[in-house]
């Protein structure tokens, strides 16, 4: 009994399955067939649709828009970059549930599956929040150490881009770490230590783009901010024999004639400010050089030609902001001359021509009061009283808030002048 049981049991199946076939089989099979054309009509690859959202990189201290990151989707050969804000949107993309990738230089890799797309319609990645990815490691120090840099927390900065060069010294960012670290010692202004971070660039990274530029800001630092004149002219020169082509190289060859001129070696000062001319004729320190050059002169004593010097950046840097300087020293080699009158007509000059230039490296410095006091003080010199008097009323009632380059008042100068000649020459 159990044995035929069983039998009838494992045959009957098979019975029942031969029975169907013809009836629930091909019934089954042609509703199949209906909805995989309904489906094929539904997820047709003529059907598109579009996806746009906003990618976003995490940094130490908040989120921010990720640009240039290149962003894919399965079912389209369309792809995107993000733009300054994030923002990216790519169209043509077939319908159906597809997986978008999100790929950047020195970024983790981030794909998000799932993303549906229906037919004539733009899905909105993440409801419109940011996609936020991250940076490699190293890559995430740097940029925290930049932001850090960029804040002006130049501490912070320090300690973020030494962890990157201490934990990835092989990180491609390592050398623009020390670049910035040296820069974050210039900017604290502890300018001995900058020079060592400077040095260890060129010790250390000797194929880094950043070489001849800290080579040109060690003997920069040692000139201008700590006066070693002596170590920043040799450095100089040593820079330009190593980087003859270096975007700095004009700037070395004025820094060798600042070096001179520092020294009161006139002479060569000249010699150095003229190579600049001679050497880098499309160089922007042209107009300095010049100026430079006929100062040289006029430290010299050599009033004649350091007017003459003058003139030639006048003349041939006319739109500089030396053009101005220029005449009113101009007026003032005149006066060392102790040619006064010529004097008075030369700061008239500078008053006529250039009445609202200011000083280099001081835009909130006119020239022409400056020019105004010392029209007056000529006429000092020439025992002209009345003439003095009006003259420095000018500065007065013209330029009442004028300054010194020390930051003292030119009217109250020219006030006290007038006091004095009221007193003696009534």
């Amino acid at each position: 009994m159990s044995s035929s049981a069983t039998k009838s049991e494992r045959a009957t199946p098979k019975i029942k399955y031969k029975k169907s076939f013809s009836n629930i089989t091909i019934l089954s099979l042609l509703l199949f067939s209906i909805l995989l054309f309904l489906n094929g009509c539904l997820f047709s690859p003529l059907s598109k649709g579009s996806v746009e959202g906003y990618v976003y990189e995490e940094t130490v201290i908040d989120t921010r828009p990720l640009e240039g990151a290149l962003v894919s989707i399965t079912g389209s050969s369309n792809t995107a970059l993000t733009d300054t804000d994030g923002y990216f949107r790519i169209d043509e993309v077939s319908i159906g549930a597809r997986t978008l990738t999100i790929i950047k230089e020195g970024y983790i890799t981030t794909k998000i599956m799932g993303v549906v797309i229906i037919e004539d319609e733009t899905t909105l990645l993440n409801n419109g929040n940011p996609i936020i990815i991250s940076a490699t490691n190293d890559k995430y120090l740097f940029d925290s150490g930049v932001i850090y840099y960029n804040m002006e927390d130049y501490n912070n900065a320090i300690i973020t881009f030494q962890q990157l060069i201490t934990d990835y010294p092989e990180s491609e960012y390592a050398d623009v770490a020390q670049y910035y670290i040296a820069w974050s010692h210039y900017n604290l202004a502890l300018y001995e230590q900058a020079i060592l971070e400077f040095e260890k660039i060129i010790d250390n990274y000797p194929n880094s783009e950043f070489v001849d530029d800290a080579q040109y800001y060690i003997a920069y630092c040692n000139e201008k901010k700590l006066g070693y004149y002596v170590k920043a002219l040799l450095q100089y020169y040593n820079f330009l024999d190593n980087y003859p082509g270096s975007e700095y190289a004009d700037d070395a060859q004025l820094g060798i004639g600042d070096c001179c001129y520092a020294m009161r070696q006139y002479s060569s000062a000249i010699e150095g400010y003229q190579k600049v001319l001679d050497n880098y004729p499309q160089s922007p320190l042209l107009a300095l050089a010049q100026y430079s050059i006929a100062h040289s002169y006029r430290r010299m004593a050599k009033y004649d030609m350091a007017i003459d010097e003058f003139k030639k950046v006048i003349d041939n840097y006319p739109e500089s902001e030396y053009a101005a300087p220029a005449q009113y020293y101009i007026g003032y080699s005149c006066y060392e001359f102790q040619d006064y009158n010529q004097a008075i007509l030369e700061f008239q000059k500078a008053i006529d021509n250039y009445p609202n230039s200011t000083w280099p490296n001081d835009q909130e410095r006119l020239v022409a009061p400056c020019a105004q006091y010392y029209i007056g003080w000529c006429h000092e010199k020439l025992e002209q009283w009345s003439m003095a008097i009006i003259a420095y009323q000018k500065v007065i009632d013209n330029y009442p808030d004028s300054t010194w380059s020390d930051g003292s008042s030119i009217a109250e100068y020219a006030q006290s002048r007038i006091n004095w000649i009221n007193e003696n020459y009534p």
